[in-house]
């Protein structure tokens, strides 16, 4: 088997077919991941930038920012601050404490009051947190509304969703215009619907909740956690790769034994027919030396006998007059 038919072999066995669709399986995990904490980054990004704009910007008349009161409250319009002249809903029954509030790692409740301006347009406005009554699921000593003509600052806020839930009396579970008004018997086409305001501050200047603290804009760590994940989907197709890798390397590796087993070199045929040493101690039998015409020498080591030249016939008959002239 050729090493290219061998390496074709291993990427279309099962194994490696089956290790793909896992590795795409893993890796889009991954990437869906990387995806969905960047969407979270984007969305605290944007909302950080609307913070850091329309938090602290001069107020503006509320029929400015918000022409259409029964629209929702536009995303670039959030945390804008809206000024108002009228008065409170003072009576017992308007003003309501919306439940299960943090501040501080405290739970309470939002005091919220139905706010009237001239024109007749009604608010709704948090005006600050109350701690709760440790005897009982109350706010405990609630600062009290004013009453009489106020101009009042506020931070505009989308409404929240309406929970299916029946409060207490006196109170409300989430801050969603419409459902308050149908609670407190408001009219809801003089109703700001989209969005309520979370107090800034009054005039004159009143005894109020302790204010809410101003919105986080820091953006977290996912970003990073974005990275992560996209990070972790290139190791599963790496991880794929350099097991292929080896596995071509063990392929080159056999085919190269292989090749060096079927073509021995020159130096392989000497060691082949190399005789094998004889002991040094053994000495060569008379038989042995006589049939070969070796010849032991002094450390034992037979050597080629050295064969006399056969003599000519002229040598012969040369010898042979010499000895009929001697006498």
């Amino acid at each position: 088997m050729t090493d290219r038919s061998a390496r074709r072999r291993i990427l279309l066995s099962r194994d490696t077919l089956l290790g793909l669709v896992v590795v795409l399986l893993l890796a889009a995990v991954c990437v869906s991941l990387g995806l969905w904490q960047y969407g979270r980054f984007e969305d605290k990004r944007d909302r950080a930038a609307v913070i850091e704009e329309n938090y602290d910007a001069s107020a503006v008349p509320l029929a400015e920012a918000m022409p259409d009161p029964a629209a929702p409250l536009p995303d670039a319009q959030v945390w804008t601050p809206v000024e108002m002249q009228g008065s409170y809903c003072t009576d017992p029954g308007c003003v309501l404490y919306v439940r299960n509030r943090q501040l501080g790692g405290e739970v309470g409740f939002w005091q919220l009051v139905p706010f009237r301006g001239e024109d007749g347009t009604t608010l709704m406005i948090v005006r600050g947190w109350v701690p709760e009554d440790a005897d009982a699921s109350s706010p405990a000593d609630p600062a009290p509304v004013p009453e009489g003509t106020l101009t009042v600052t506020a931070r505009l806020r989308t409404a929240e969703p309406v929970l299916d839930r029946v409060p207490p009396e006196g109170q409300a579970h989430s801050v969603n215009p419409t459902q308050i008004a149908s609670q407190l018997g408001l009219d809801t086409e003089a109703v700001v619907i989209g969005a309520f305001g979370e107090l800034a501050q009054e005039e004159p200047a009143a005894d109020r909740p302790q204010p809410l603290p101003a919105p986080e804009t820091g953006l977290g760590p996912h970003l990073s956690y974005a990275f992560q994940w996209w990070i972790f989907a290139l190791f599963f197709p790496g991880a794929l790769i350099f097991r292929l890798r080896r596995q071509f390397q063990d392929i080159a590796a056999e085919e190269a034994e292989a090749t060096a087993g079927a073509s021995p070199g020159k130096g392989d045929d000497d060691a082949a027919v190399a005789i094998a040493p004889a002991d040094p101690h053994a000495a060569s039998s008379p038989r042995t030396a006589t049939r070969t015409g070796a010849r032991d020498t002094a450390d034992h080591r037979p050597r080629r006998a050295v064969r006399a030249r056969r003599r000519g016939q002229d040598e012969e008959e040369e010898d042979a007059l010499i000895d009929q002239q001697q006498p």
